[in-house]
């Protein structure tokens, strides 16, 4: 495979955005068709990028095969969101690329930690999660789904 380039997101990727999205989730019969869960989209450059935060494009070629975002809660906090590989790409580093810039790029801003939250239908995004450190902190439910809440505390 070649290798897989990051760039921010452009108005443009819109569409594949959503594609990504809708995809990822129905594959593990995680898909809310509620527009409530999807606000974000439709604002993504104030919500993510002009709000301290960052939404990523993996490119190969000139295909967009996943994302990811980066969003402010507060000035200590930040939230990783919309982590989406193309199914066909799975399993091949993908989302670790995506995750390790996202994690950077926190640092770089000056966080002091990242939560974020799958559910448990979601086991390769738990495996992958576990796996750079994040640990779970809380349990609920978003809907019918089990949600497991993850935290990545900096050390300094």
């Amino acid at each position: 495979m070649s290798k897989i380039k990051l760039r921010r997101y452009r108005t443009s990727d819109q569409d594949t955005v959503l594609r990504l999205h809708v995809e990822g989730l129905k594959q593990t019969e995680s898909f809310l068709d509620d527009p409530k869960y999807n606000q974000d989209f439709s604002n993504i450059k104030e919500i993510y990028l002009n709000n301290r935060g960052e939404f990523l494009m993996a490119m190969l070629n000139d295909e967009i095969i996943g994302m990811g975002a980066l969003r402010k809660i507060n000035e200590q906090t930040a939230e990783i969101k919309r982590m989406r590989v193309d199914l066909k790409y799975q399993r091949q580093g993908i989302g670790s690329t995506i995750l390790d810039r996202l994690i950077d790029r926190a640092r770089e801003l000056g966080y002091e930690k990242i939560i974020l939250d799958t559910n448990t239908n979601q086991a390769a995004a738990r495996r992958l999660y576990e796996k750079y450190g994040f640990k779970e902190y809380k349990r609920g439910s978003v809907a019918h789904l089990q949600t497991i809440y993850y935290e990545l505390i900096f050390l300094i």
